[in-house]
């Protein structure tokens, strides 16, 4: 089976974070592609994930966010969500995922 998503990662115009982009399906096949894609880029710095892509977001998925956020935090460096409209929005607002990230 074809993975639903694609993570894309480039500098923010500005070159002061890492912008991963998401498109797709981001579910418990995703979990640990974006997870490392994340932890990567908090490695480098700042971090902005762009989720207005993304048409679908999962438990699973929620938690490789919150282990990037976490990682973000203990390494002292900023991590934002930013773009998620629809069902995504609704995950991250129920959740309160949403107030931690920025979005």
């Amino acid at each position: 089976m074809a993975d639903s998503y694609k993570i894309g990662q480039e500098r923010t115009a500005d070159g002061a974070a890492t912008l991963l982009c998401i498109d797709g399906e981001l579910d418990i096949n995703a979990r640990d592609d974006l997870r490392a894609a994340i932890l990567g880029a908090v490695d480098r710095g700042d971090v902005v994930v762009d989720l207005g892509g993304t048409t679908f977001l999962d438990s699973e998925a929620l938690g490789a966010l919150i282990d990037g956020y976490n990682a973000a935090v203990s390494g002292g460096t900023g991590f934002r969500v930013i773009k998620a409209t629809g069902v995504v929005a609704r995950v991250l607002g129920v959740s309160g995922a949403g107030e931690l990230f920025g979005s």
